[in-house]
């Protein structure tokens, strides 16, 4: 077209764009040279603004003397060329040529300005699209004949913006909450250009309370444990069993900073306060590479920044706690500041004289954070956290039968302070300080009888602690919709102290051996690439993270690659592959028993290596008019240099010797996860089920032989649902199923009669009732974790109701039944056995079982304003 022109014009071309012309200034938008052009000559100069950005500034040299030579200059790399017709210049661009700007900026909520993570920014032309990320920052380029782009995210309204001048700078865009009574989604209204995986779950706050939980008790991990590949280790508990996986290898990361024990009330739910978090994400594979330092999963937790503009605050009210939540500006516009606090109810409820039958048991937490906006392009953000447990066994309470009192306390400390910075458009950084401290405490009191009228008093107490230091930066590099870089690095220095035991005695000489000290220094760097490829048919993320251990007498190096690959058909279908390499510099040695704070974190050592993975899974996705989607994903997981003991280790022993009852080994994870999710309207439901099988095989540990993890779980079914019969009243049911966990019986037992070498007396001299004259039996094992328990299955109901949600003034009462139906299900397994001197010899195996939970009602009240 452009050609055209020129045959028709060549001979004014140089009447024209050759006339003198000497602008009055050297640096303005092309808007004011075009007007000045056509005020001092007088020649018309025609043009369209679609495809224009007359705002755009521009920089002359000096030596531009004619029309032509300045319009040249102004429209130098736009696509666009001066062209004389009939005594006017028009400014034509190529038919082939399509102009892109970088279009960038923060989303935010409306009312309280905190910023949205994950947020979808799409453009429905070219169908091309991106999320916010953890600070609410986006960039997309978008091209010159675009209109529109659309800003969405679960739970609020979304918002069609006209595309501004490209010069005006960033775009903030401001999303208007949802109506809190209308279903909540997850993972719902992305677009087939954002890149989201089978392996990957991201749950907003508000899903927590969709479905009914233990005393109504909102929790973020057994929120994620609806989901397939996600278990838990007892019932439950809040600890988290991806693929097969321990619960020491998944990544939990609070504001950024790792957590090293999550559990409140021995496991039962998490530390994390579902009234301080914003956003949940979980990996379960295809690991970005900015991740490291765990084999399984990352669990990615944010918490709330605080309102901007007006001060809001939450009361609730369960049979297990209380909490209460407050956040709001501290300077309007500038300052924020998000604080909750959550303590057991238990010893209030049901007061001090009852529970002394049990025991004494209190726990709290709080969350802080403070965020301050330094200008447009620059944040700030102060976050705190404080958990701690604290319980008390008298050895004279009537209920459990006990010689010494019991004092457990384990607290978690951490604290970050992040700089987030928009360098330019394209360019995102952000540079994190961080601090952590887990710490445990167990006292244990005896009174030993000397003589009949006289005894000792004996004070253990053993101590483990972790204590972490680090500083991380991320920086996001977008080079255009197709291609786009994430790079950076870190330095952690790790302070652990696994075992400290001292006695302090009324006669004699006390004991006291110092825990060791191990000074270690990790520092990783990684790189990533994200493209798009094909019309964005194919999207290939390769990655890979570097990772060094460096402490005395040991230094380990660590290269893990990362990669997935994304294949989209037609009518919203994918098949994705994926692999990662993962390295964990740091153990955790467990006793097989309930979970207490008294596992070991141990670093790894001239002797224990660390613990690597490589994983591979194949996965096919499907959704049905953006309300039901669907995926099938099978994996499979290689581990090496596994570490575990063949003995109860905990922090009471020698520290000494703690390194020498560490075995190592290897094992393998592999099954198969099938989602079906119902994700909009009057009703909303989860279909997940789990074919799983874990393997570990020690050389020390059952003849060499292969057995099953304790944590293998064959079957795991989840159904939930919601259905929302009005506006302001919704009921919900979950059924949960998982398969016995693996289990180690005798084969037989059989007396040892052998008075010679004295071996005689109790079984076990905690639990057995033989007195020291009677025949010791002892067991014979044939494998290891060769019998399994019973499946664990329960039905929760639950119903809410939301009152006053036209006033300022909310009320929410949530109700409920936890295991409806009364299912005993097993908690502890242990066995013993009872003989009594008779003719016939026999000597029974008793196999006891011990339910913690059977049917359960609660009550919840929530206030907010």
């Amino acid at each position: 077209m452009l050609a055209g022109f020129k045959a028709q014009s060549q001979h004014s071309s140089d009447s024209i764009l050759s006339r003198p012309f000497t602008p009055d200034h050297s640096q303005g938008t092309i808007l004011s040279f075009i007007q000045e052009i056509q005020r001092t000559t007088g020649i018309a100069i025609s043009y369209s603004s679609s495809f224009l950005h007359l705002n755009k500034k521009v920089q002359l040299h000096g030596t531009e003397k004619t029309t032509g030579t300045v319009l040249n200059a102004i429209l130098q790399g736009t696509g666009i060329q001066a062209a004389a017709v009939n005594g006017k210049i028009f400014l034509l661009r190529e038919s082939s040529q399509t102009q892109y700007y970088t279009l960038s900026g923060f989303v935010r909520e409306e009312n309280s300005k905190e910023v949205i993570i994950g947020a979808s920014i799409y453009d429905p032309i070219t169908r091309r699209g991106t999320v916010s990320n953890a600070f609410g920052f986006y960039t997309l380029q978008v091209p010159d004949t675009c209109n529109l782009i659309v800003f969405s995210h679960v739970g609020y309204e979304p918002v069609q913006q006209k595309l501004p001048p490209p010069d005006e700078g960033q775009l903030d865009i401001y999303l208007s909450a949802r109506n809190f009574l209308q279903p909540v989604v997850v993972n719902a209204g992305t677009e087939d250009s954002i890149v989201l995986h089978a392996g990957y779950i991201n749950m907003p706050l508000s899903y927590l309370s969709s479905f009914p939980t233990l005393l109504g008790e909102k929790d973020v991990l057994k929120s994620l444990q609806f989901y397939p590949g996600a278990g838990s280790s007892l019932e439950s508990s809040s600890n988290l069993l991806i693929r097969g996986g321990g619960a020491d290898q998944n990544l939990y990361l609070l504001d950024g900073v790792p957590i090293y024990h999550t559990g409140h009330l021995f496991g039962l739910f998490s530390i994390f306060n579902g009234d301080a978090v914003k956003d949940v994400s979980l990996y379960k594979d295809a690991f970005p590479a900015r991740y490291g330092g765990r084999l399984s999963s990352v669990v990615d937790i944010r918490t709330k920044d605080g309102s901007m503009k007006e001060w809001h605050g939450k009361a609730v009210v369960s049979p297990l706690s209380g909490s209460a939540e407050i956040d709001g500006p501290i300077i309007k516009d500038r300052t924020s500041m998000s604080l909750s606090f959550r303590r057991s109810l238990v010893d209030y409820l049901y007061g001090n004289n009852y529970l002394k039958n049990y025991g004494n048991y209190y726990l709290y937490d709080i969350n802080l954070k403070l965020t301050q906006v330094i200008n447009d392009k620059n944040r700030l953000y102060l976050s705190f956290y404080k958990g701690q447990d604290k319980m008390l066994i008298s050895s004279d309470n009537p209920k459990i039968l006990l010689f010494d009192d019991y004092d457990f306390s384990w607290s978690n400390i951490t604290s970050a302070l992040k700089w987030a910075s928009v360098v330019s458009p394209r360019i995102f950084t952000n540079t994190t300080v961080t601090y952590s401290r887990f710490y445990n405490l167990f006292t244990q009191n005896s009174m030993i009888p000397l003589s009949f009228n006289d005894s000792l008093y004996v004070k253990g107490q053993g101590v483990s602690r972790v204590r972490d230091m680090a500083i991380n930066n991320e920086t996001e590099f977008t080079i255009n919709n197709t291609h786009k870089l994430s790079f950076g690095g870190g330095y952690t220095y790790h302070n652990l102290a696994p075992t400290a035991y001292s006695t302090n005695i009324a006669i004699g000489i006390g004991v006291k051996r110092e825990a060791p000290k191990y000074f270690m220094s990790e520092l990783n760097l990684y790189a990533e690439d994200q493209m798009s490829l094909l019309d964005d048919r194919l999207i290939v993320r390769p990655g890979l993270h570097l990772g060094a251990l460096i402490q005395k007498g040991a230094g380990y190096t660590s290269a893990q690659p990362r990669l997935l690959v994304r294949w989209k058909f037609n009518h919203e279908q994918y098949i994705e592959a994926s692999y990662s390499a993962m390295t964990q510099f740091v153990h955790q040695l467990t006793t097989p028993v309930i979970n207490l704070p008294t596992d070991l974190w141990v670093p790894s050592t001239e002797n224990i290596k660390p613990e690597r993975s490589y994983s591979y899974s194949l996965a096919y996705g499907k959704k049905w008019n953006n309300d039901w989607r669907m995926s099938i994903d099978g994996y499979y997981k290689q581990l090496s240099d596994l570490v575990t003991t063949n003995t109860v280790l905990n922090i009471f022993d020698n520290s000494d010797l703690w390194e020498k009852k560490v075995i190592a080994g290897s094992g393998y994870n592999y099954g198969a996860e099938f989602l079906l999710e119902k994700t909009k309207g009057r009703f909303t439901g989860i279909f997940a089920y789990t074919l799983a099988w874990a393997w570990r095989q020690f050389d020390r540990i059952n003849g060499g032989r292969r057995f099953p993890y304790k944590e293998d779980r064959r079957h795991t079914l989840s159904l939930a649902m919601k259905y929302q019969f009005k506006p302001n009243w919704s009921f919900s049911a979950s059924w949960k199923f998982a398969s016995g966990a693996p289990f180690t019986l005798p084969q037989q037992i059989y007396p040892d009669l052998d008075w010679a070498r004295h071996i005689n007396g109790y079984l076990d001299e905690r639990y057995s009732p033989f007195s020291t004259y009677q025949v010791n039996y002892l067991p014979f094992f044939a494998g290891l974790n060769n019998y399994r328990l019973h499946p664990v299955h329960h039905l929760d109901l639950g119903t809410t109701i939301y009152l006053g949600n036209k006033s300022r003034f909310k009320h929410i009462i949530s109700a409920g039944v936890y295991n409806i139906y009364n299912r005993p299900n097993p908690f502890i397994v242990s066995f013993d056995q009872f003989s009594y001197f008779n003719n016939d010899l026999i000597y029974p195996l008793q196999l006891y079982q011990y339910s913690l939970f059977k049917t359960l009602p609660y009550l919840n009240y929530t206030f907010k304003f």
